[in-house]
């Protein structure tokens, strides 16, 4: 027996028709929610699978029928959803406070997924911080029938070639701009809202609006004065001839934020007991909202997440000799590059038990999903696991921030259509983005894709502290290899606070920061790992 305690609001909506009640939250291109439902009614339970998987949109679904209870997120877990076991019930919910205040499980706590947090952010796989907290996974549904439940994949995020003489740039540039038509249609006149940065996405999202018509549009940045993506970002929106704001941050104001109730209701309200809450660029959204710069009905765009599906990432991946054909050198490679760059964000913790924990884990969650290594395929089992991980559990969550502002949102770029498109490309045109980057070059939409706009020049802010780190740097430059590694150590510590143009460094104090010199702490989610646990009681 399963009980839905979902609380319709201004994103939950209830839909009933039929003996059919469906609890359903996002945007849907391809069907209206009375045709999801009529195509539910009678189906049988092997058929489920096949209806949510064609559903074009992002969204989570609870649909109630008799007997039967089926739950299902969209293909990039957009919206998370939660279920435990209170007795001989099921209950089912989107907010995980809920369940934890009706059930013991709060004491019950899961170590393996908290070292997973302390090393990254996020839990692997389908756990929770709780034992008996269970969560889906991106591409997953649940049914629940009497006193059980299964869950299946109705999608998964892997490598499936294409033809060798596909032709990839026309078929991207046309997939792009069908999928952007097909967004601008939903949203009609509202205004669109983006998040304008030095990097390729949000680039791509405001041009391409531009190159379709849109005009309702405005473009902000934020961050420390005079920093790289700001003097970017400007000079786009102006030759886009879009307006843009600028919203300063300081440490003090950021600060303030971090330490208000507003922030404390923001993590509350986006927990998903599976990663730390993603809070880049929330007081810029309530800057934008208290300076009546956006409209009520305002949709978000940002370029989430374009780095990852083009490839960016597996540059990690590709500095290994992709010669080697020894089928367990290829899997430490593929384990040893997803622990470097996403399990080390305190080095005191990268132990080798601690590291041989992730890793086995990992590969428990990768292998049965992702079969056996071929030729060609080591990337699709990178691309995998921080899909599954990474990506749908801490950076998609990222929208969380605009809907904690009665925002709705947008991702093209993660449009069921470009995953389709991008899971079918080799390798050898992901490598240092390369199809990505020719597509968008060849096209160079709204005329802003020529090299006298740079990609992710970067320059240090502020101006004050490049000849004190130009000098503090100059004794570990003697140290060779070594001394890089030093260097990085020390600048995380001592610089990066005031570097950080994002500001979340303000999340902790200075002095915090130099006392966890021994630890060595990777970035300003180190910080936040320990008192995302710490809240929790552990």
């Amino acid at each position: 027996m399963a009980k839905v305690t979902i609380q319709e609001d201004n994103l939950w909506k209830k839909y009933s028709k039929n003996s059919i009640t469906v609890f359903y939250k996002g945007y849907f291109y391809s069907h209206s929610i009375s045709e999801i439902v009529e195509n539910i009614s009678g189906q049988l339970i092997e058929d489920f699978k096949k209806i949510i998987q064609n559903i074009d949109g992002h969204f989570a679904l609870v649909i109630v029928k008799k007997n039967l209870t089926i739950v299902a997120v969209d293909k990039i877990r957009s919206t998370p959803l939660f279920f435990t076991k209170i007795e001989d019930t099921f209950h089912i919910d989107n907010d995980p406070n809920r369940l934890s205040t009706n059930n013991k499980f709060i004491n019950d706590i899961n170590k393996d997924a908290a070292l997973e947090i302390s090393m990254s952010g996020y839990t692997i796989g389908n756990k929770t911080i709780y034992k008996k907290l269970h969560s889906l996974k991106a591409g997953e549904l649940a049914i629940f029938n009497e006193n059980s439940y299964e869950i299946y994949q109705y999608f998964k995020y892997f490598y499936n070639a294409k033809d060798s003489h596909f032709d990839y740039i026309d078929a991207l540039s046309k997939l792009t701009i069908k999928i952007f038509k097909k967004m601008l249609d939903s949203i009609g006149g509202r205004q669109i809202v983006i998040p304008l940065s030095a990097g390729n996405d949000s680039r791509l999202v405001a041009s391409i609006l531009k190159e379709l018509g849109a005009t309702n549009v405005i473009c902000y940045s934020y961050g420390l004065s005079g920093n790289f993506e700001v003097k970017t970002a400007k000079l786009i929106a102006e030759k886009l001839g879009y307006k843009w704001f600028f919203v300063p941050l300081s440490h003090k104001s950021e600060k303030i934020f971090y330490a208000s109730d507003e922030y404390k209701n923001y993590l509350k309200f986006s927990e998903t007991c599976s990663s730390v809450p993603f809070i880049q660029s929330l007081s810029t959204i309530k800057y934008l909202k208290e300076s009546n710069f956006i409209d009520d009905d305002a949709v978000f765009i940002n370029g989430n997440s374009g780095d990852f599906i083009s490839g960016l990432h597996l540059n990690y991946l590709f500095k290994n000799d992709d010669e080697v054909t020894d089928l367990k050198i290829r899997k430490e490679a593929i384990l040893n590059s997803i622990v470097k760059k996403h399990f080390s964000l305190w080095g005191q913790l990268s132990t080798t038990v601690n590291i041989n924990k992730i890793k086995k884990s990992l590969w428990n969650e990768i292998e049965p999903q992702c079969g056996a290594l071929t030729d060609d395929n080591d990337h699709a089992f990178y691309e995998y696991s921080e899909f599954i991980d990474r990506q749908s559990k801490y950076v998609v969550t990222g929208q969380r921030a605009y809907e904690f502002y009665g925002h709705e949102w947008r991702l093209p770029l993660w449009d069921n259509e470009y995953i389709d498109f991008w899971v079918q490309v080799p390798a050898k045109f992901k490598k240092n983005q390369s199809l990505y980057s020719d597509m968008l070059k060849k096209n160079n939409f709204a005329n802003v894709w020529r090299e006298e706009i740079p990609v992710n020049n970067k320059t240090i802010t502020p101006k004050w502290i490049i000849p004190l780190r130009f000098l503090f740097k100059l004794p570990f430059a003697l140290l060779g290899q070594k001394g890089k590694a030093l260097w990085h150590e020390f600048e995380i510590i001592f610089f990066y606070y005031w570097m950080d143009n994002t500001r979340m460094m303000s999340t902790v104090s200075y002095w915090r920061v130099i006392k966890s010199i021994k630890k060595k702490p990777q970035n300003h989610v180190s910080w936040q790992v320990v008192d995302y646990l710490r809240n929790h009681n552990i």
